[in-house]
């Protein structure tokens, strides 16, 4: 049974495996809840539900062919949370006498557009499918749940317009979309159903803070879906939740003792991969809202997350 375990953020760090512990960690499940319905062995929890018929269904929303990428430019001015940067260096080989250039990067993985794995977010020491991570924690690269094992994403795209909705371009920072801007949402748009496979976006103008010059208060939080509006949506079998800010989910988080409450739903409970700094705008100032979606996770074994390129096709 679901229930929701809170305790002030600080303890986060210093909580025991004890029972008195357990109950004031801040968790929105109970981590001996995690399995997969897939079995022992899953390791692409929702994924899974991407098959043959699901691609076919996806192609035959392609009426025009237009394309449209959602990805953002990675460079060393990439918003990124704290320490992170995107870094690039371009090297020339001498024995070629300058005329080839090849590319350096350092630069850790959660910074533009890119996919969260399954393992990137867990529930005290525990990930999706019950791992734990004593048994699949290692520098070198996850024994476990490693992006590798997230298949090539293409599906039926679907945007929730919620800034459109609200009459704004922009949603307030620590803005919750519930489940009613969900369904009022997709009647605006003439949604009928969102269901298993689909890829879910949420537009919510968050990105036109960095238009405007103001990158510290685009890092400071932003609106997002909160923790019933992403069960809502793994409980339709969705695969992938996205949106056009740095973490996707509301910030400050809805409940402020909760860490990362829609990560832990979506990633370690559900197995439903989360898309971060997804340029959304471009789907919402065409009037796309239902389309092929299609990405592929880089295969980087070990590790919990991938950049990525989404492509919106209609």
């Amino acid at each position: 049974m679901k229930r929701i375990l809170s305790i002030a953020a600080a303890a986060f760090v210093l909580a025991s495996h004890s029972a008195d512990a357990q109950e004031n960690a801040p968790w929105v499940t109970d981590p001996e809840t995690l399995t997969s319905p897939y079995g022992e062995d899953d390791e692409r929890g929702a994924a899974n539900r991407l098959d043959p018929d699901t691609v076919k269904a996806a192609l035959s929303l392609v009426q025009t062919g237009e394309v449209i990428s959602l990805a953002i430019p990675l460079d060393r001015n990439t918003p990124a949370y704290g320490w992170r940067r995107f870094g690039l260096v371009i090297a020339q080989n001498e024995g070629t006498q300058g005329s080839n250039n090849e590319d350096i990067i350092t630069a850790p993985i959660n910074t533009g557009t890119q996919i969260d794995g399954l393992a990137h977010m867990g529930v005290d020491r525990t990930f999706y499918g019950g791992h734990r991570g004593a048994d699949i924690q290692a520098v070198g690269g996850l024994k476990k749940l490693g992006i590798e094992n997230a298949p090539p994403i293409v599906t039926r795209g679907v945007l929730l317009d919620i800034a459109a909705l609200k009459g704004v371009e922009r949603l307030e920072v620590g803005y919750a979309i519930t489940v009613a801007d969900i369904e009022a949402a997709m009647t605006r748009q003439g949604l009928t159903d969102v269901g298993p496979g689909d890829v879910v976006l949420f537009h919510t103008g968050h990105r036109l803070l960095l238009e405007e010059g103001r990158r510290e208060e685009f890092l400071s939080g932003q609106p997002g879906p909160g923790v019933e509006a992403a069960r809502w949506l793994a409980a339709r079998g969705v695969v992938a939740v996205g949106g056009d800010s740095g973490s996707m989910e509301v910030m400050p988080f809805e409940n402020p003792e909760l860490l990362f409450p829609v990560h832990q739903t979506l990633l370690a409970q559900y197995g439903v991969h989360i898309l971060e700094n997804v340029a959304t705008e471009r789907l919402a100032e065409e009037g796309w809202s239902e389309f092929l979606f299609m990405a592929a996770p880089l295969p980087i074994v070990g590790a919990s997350s991938s950049w990525i390129n989404p492509i919106a096709i209609r």
